[in-house]
């Protein structure tokens, strides 16, 4: 099976930006939506009834396929650089994009769900504390079952849990847990790799590759969405080969460490000048691109130790210098 850029498993178990990205890629390439036509995160979040968190790690992702152009700072135009902005209603094009076949309904959960994943992800360094699912549903303004959806997803990353009475709670990202994760990383995810070499196309490599190799070149202008996107492509995408299901089962549950940067760095936690897994991640796919088997699982297990002292510091860091926010539904 070859891996296709956002193979993560079907349209159901997507995150709303994967979601918005996927759809409005759709419509530009089969040009159903104007070049020229504005899109903004205000518009976007408000036709799509979410915050602006998905919807700008969407523009980021169309933005590096090449489909839209930053436009004088108030947003991306359909089309290349220079593409002269139409004055149109976004609606009257994309106004029916996601309200089909029953889509608001499963929105709902992706809506918020990067919004509460970023709130329980910091709190993850402070402890473990309960989470009132009634009391999150308040808060944000939907449905039990919404909040409910939101934390069986978390849950899946490691990042909830529920107790024998059915409570949720926030699993701690202390310095011992991450330890233990990167152990289970280090074990698994280079005998994962290596065991789906043969799914894994030289276009799914080529394009890896090309858009590590653009990120090195522009670092440090590279946004905190499209870091994490790489990181995905590698430790989430390219896995998704392994023909055992139950590796990859075992190695959703340390995707908390992915997040855990995604969250803090750029916002609370300034982007390091040099940021090593770029060319790290280069290194490995250039092991799969040569069929190497012994050297990809070295290459792999080398970048995953490596990269465990830069994510202890990082949250050593928001511990000593930041206090846990306060929302109501956290206990």
């Amino acid at each position: 099976m070859s891996v296709s850029r956002l193979d993560t498993g079907g349209p159901r178990k997507t995150s709303l930006y994967e979601e918005l990205h996927g759809r409005l890629k759709a419509e530009i390439t089969r040009g159903t939506v104007p070049e020229g036509l504005v899109l903004t995160e205000a518009a976007l979040a408000d036709l799509v009834g979410s915050s602006r968190a998905p919807v700008r790690q969407a523009l980021q992702l169309l933005f590096d396929d090449g489909l839209i152009a930053r436009f004088d700072g108030r947003g991306f135009v359909v089309g290349t650089t220079g593409t002269p902005p139409k004055r149109v209603k976004l609606g009257d094009y994309l106004g029916k994009l996601f309200d089909e076949d029953g889509d608001r309904t499963m929105f709902a959960w992706q809506a918020l769900y990067e919004d509460v994943e970023s709130i329980v992800v910091y709190r993850s360094f402070f402890g473990r504390y309960r989470i009132n699912e009634n009391e999150l549903a308040r808060h944000f303004g939907v449905g039990r079952g919404v909040a409910r959806d939101v934390l069986l997803k978390l849950e899946t990353l490691g990042i909830t849990e529920k107790d024998d009475n059915f409570r949720w709670s926030i699993v701690p990202l202390d310095a011992q847990r991450i330890r233990d994760l990167y152990e289970v990383r280090e074990q698994i995810e280079p005998v994962a790799l290596s065991s789906g070499l043969g799914g894994l196309s030289n276009e799914h490599v080529d394009t890896m590759l090309e858009r590590l190799s653009q990120a090195l070149a522009d670092y440090p202008d590279v946004s905190a969405s499209t870091m994490y996107e790489l990181e995905l492509d590698l430790h989430q995408r390219s896995l998704q080969s392994c023909p055992n299901k139950e590796f990859l089962s075992i190695l959703k549950r340390t995707h908390c460490i992915l997040t855990l940067s995604k969250h803090v760095v750029g916002s609370r936690i300034k982007m390091p000048d040099y940021e090593p897994f770029l060319a790290e991640h280069i290194g490995v796919f250039r092991m799969v691109q040569r069929r190497d088997e012994e050297g990809l699982r070295k290459a792999m297990r080398d970048h995953i130790s490596n990269s465990q002292p830069n994510v202890q510091a990082r949250a050593a860091y928001i511990r000593e210098h930041y206090l846990p926010d306060e929302y109501s539904f956290i206990i």
